[in-house]
């Protein structure tokens, strides 16, 4: 038993060691998607009134894997095909669109959480507009070019 025990010791330090490269990005992404799961559990629970759901909590859990895994991949596939720093750069532009897409869905559920009158709630909102880009809606003439396909 201690000999697998060690085995997975090694292992994961080994993998560490190997991916210190990108570990600001492996544990800003950790935060990202804890923040997101404890956001969304808070907005199911006490707003929604649902139940825990572990289908809920295993999807956050295999999309933040897939994310992990991703950006594991092509820091190796860019060391490997001699371009760590290409590859350092396309695992920070992951990371920073996961953190927008997430951010956006933190803020809403955020937003959900905070009461309506509260300064907090004025400001996440405010946020979550810009973010969102839900300005964009009320250029006049866009949403009914969007909506028709755009010119032909």
């Amino acid at each position: 038993m201690d000999y697998f025990k060690n085995l997975l010791i090694g292992l994961v330090t080994g993998i560490a060691a190997y991916l210190n490269p990108i570990s600001g990005e492996i544990k800003s992404l950790i935060a990202v998607f804890a923040l997101n799961f404890i956001c969304g559990l808070l907005t199911a629970l006490l707003i929604n009134h649902e139940s825990f759901s572990f289908k809920k909590a295993w999807r956050c859990i295999v999309e933040a894997t897939i994310f992990f895994t991703l950006v594991s991949c092509i820091y190796f596939i860019g060391e490997h095909k001699g371009n760590p720093e290409g590859a350092l750069q396309c695992v920070s532009f992951i990371t920073y669109s996961v953190f927008y897409f997430y951010g956006v869905n933190i803020l809403r559920n955020i937003k959900e959480i905070l009461p309506n009158s509260s300064n907090g709630y004025k400001v996440v909102a405010f946020l979550h507009y810009v973010l969102s880009v839900e300005f964009i809606k009320n250029i006049p003439y866009l949403t009914n070019y969007l909506q028709k396909g755009g010119a032909k």
